[in-house]
């Protein structure tokens, strides 16, 4: 990617949409082959090729390409919309925030709403490379158009792990639709009144614990 904030919407997009060439091809041009992920579900540490004893072929990317085809398995059409994203470019991470709808077919009236926060961290190369090997690392996160090398080769970004975060209610709306995120506000309407009781309870508590940590910090 030159532009990630421009250009992450119809990779993810291709990614959970797209034909099964599509989906690879997209996965294999924006993903380093050692790229790590992260799920609620399920993790996939960071592999390189050669690493793996009797699987010299092996790598991370070959992994996530099994989760996303199982992802487009289980749910063949996902409404999924990207609200916003945003490039801290000088840690090299790209924050996407997602609304989808998972429907798995083969269980009735299945459906799913969810909002997650994709965190992926991004690192450059050439584009002469194109996330078949580990590019150059620029720790200044200098813009992907500069040149670099012998042959002046455009620098890219490249997705070199992705972590999606979820909210509580989300993540058990994939297992329990309707009735899950239902149990998990009452809930959290339970720990809020818990919480409030408890601080006029133990209010002379808090004071004393608070009043002498206060004391120390004036004190160093």
């Amino acid at each position: 990617m030159e532009n990630p904030v421009q250009e992450i919407a119809a990779v993810i997009n291709t990614l959970t949409k797209g034909s099964p060439q599509q989906q690879q091809d997209t996965l294999n041009t924006y993903f380093l082959s050692n790229a790590a992920f992260i799920h609620p579900f399920c993790r996939v540490p960071s592999i390189s090729k050669g690493s793996v004893p009797l699987a010299r072929d092996l790598d991370s990317r070959w992994l996530i390409l099994g989760i996303y085809r199982w992802y487009r398995t289980m749910s063949p059409k996902i409404e999924l919309t990207v609200d916003s994203s945003v490039f801290d470019q000088r840690n090299n991470t790209l924050y996407v925030s997602i609304r989808q709808t998972f429907s798995i077919w083969f269980v009735p009236f299945h459906s799913s709403s969810v909002k997650l926060l994709s965190v992926l961290r991004l690192t450059q190369g050439s584009s002469s490379e194109p996330g078949q090997l580990a590019p150059k690392y620029q720790p200044d996160g200098r813009n992907s158009s500069a040149l670099a090398g012998p042959g002046q080769e455009r620098l890219r970004y490249y997705i070199a792990s992705q972590e999606d975060l979820y909210q509580t209610n989300d993540f058990v709306a994939f297992v329990l639709p309707y009735l899950g995120p239902l149990l998990v506000f009452l809930w959290q309407l339970y720990a809020t009144g818990v919480s409030v009781v408890c601080s006029i309870l133990f209010l002379p508590l808090y004071y004393f614990i608070n009043s002498r940590q206060a004391k120390i910090t004036r004190q160093e």
